[in-house]
């Protein structure tokens, strides 16, 4: 028995090679900016981050009033808050970019942005009511927590056998809501130009129906992302070396400051370059096991 999913593989692979090959500097730039925008899964977008040491803000704390302090602090937060909101915002508005660039083979950014803004809207709220339902799930777990620390009473860990399960249960089905909203009624809403709800009025009854399908995609998904973790990890490793080089060189000369900053960029292009055919291969086995199944879908 042959599975969508599976048969796709193929497909994906060749539409992927056709969209990059002849190489394109204009077209895998373009991708690798919507790449970095369009909420995709987290080995295809490696992230670093920076944390201050805790004594570091400690000595800070100590410096300034607790007022002043926790003031701050809020606004530290509020910014952060806001930034991270206006990144989702951005990223979902890119999900439809980048469907429109792989089913018109025409890789354009401010044109489809402004176009879909309307739809990125939605799918934006969608994924805030999503999360606002984890949230719950989470403040469910951490109650009971709180509450013991404060009232001293262990009785409260006992909801933890329900909440726990619970948050596990809520989180899964999140996740899995978050990859067929954008693997399959993004498509949809693109074509139709549906609501998200719409959109998964359209996927429901072929996914009712076509269930072991839908089941080996997620599977195969969850492989396919496995293997671009390793690529990733693999890229990270090689590029750390010169880059950890570079780093320790610029302790002792400055010169060693331009092969810092020469490193970096040389790390992103190269990070870059393998995370655009990583990212379309992956979307465009989403729309083609989209444009196998009964669902009215076409790829082109």
């Amino acid at each position: 028995m042959s599975w969508y999913a599976v048969e796709s593989l193929d497909e994906a692979l060749d539409e992927t090679t056709s969209l990059l090959w002849p190489f394109d500097a204009g077209v895998w730039v373009r991708l690798a900016v919507v790449a970095l925008f369009a909420g995709l899964s987290t080995p295809q977008a490696p992230t670093v981050s920076v944390d201050a040491p805790p004594q570091a803000v400690v000595e800070y704390a100590e410096t300034v009033t607790r007022p002043a302090f926790l003031a701050a602090a809020a606004a530290v937060l509020a910014v952060g808050v806001v930034v991270v909101l206006a990144l989702a915002l951005v990223g979902s508005v890119m999900e439809f970019v980048l469907v429109d660039a792989l089913r018109s083979r025409r890789v354009r950014i401010l044109g489809p942005l402004r176009r879909r803004l309307g739809a990125g809207l939605r799918l934006f709220g969608f994924r805030l009511a999503v999360l606002a339902v984890v949230a719950v799930a989470v403040a469910a777990v951490v109650a009971p927590v709180a509450l013991t620390a404060v009232t001293g009473a262990v009785v409260w860990l006992l909801a933890l056998v329900v909440t726990v399960p619970l948050l596990l249960a809520v989180g899964a089905l999140a996740a899995l809501v978050a990859e067929l909203t954008t693997a399959f009624v993004v498509p949809l809403m693109a074509e139709h130009g549906d609501s998200v709800l719409d959109g998964w009025r359209r996927l429901w009854p072929t996914l009712r129906a076509e269930w072991r399908e839908f089941g080996v995609y997620v599977l195969v998904k969850a492989v396919l992302l496995v293997g671009a973790g390793v690529v990733f990890s693999i890229a990270a490793a090689v590029l750390a070396v010169p880059v950890g080089l570079a780093v320790v060189g610029a302790a002792v000369t400055p010169v060693a400051l331009v092969a810092v900053a020469v490193a970096a960029l040389v790390g992103f292009v190269v990070l870059a370059a393998v995370s655009v055919p990583v990212m379309t291969a992956l979307r465009y086995h989403s729309l083609c096991t989209l444009s196998a199944s009964e669902v009215e879908f076409t790829l082109r």
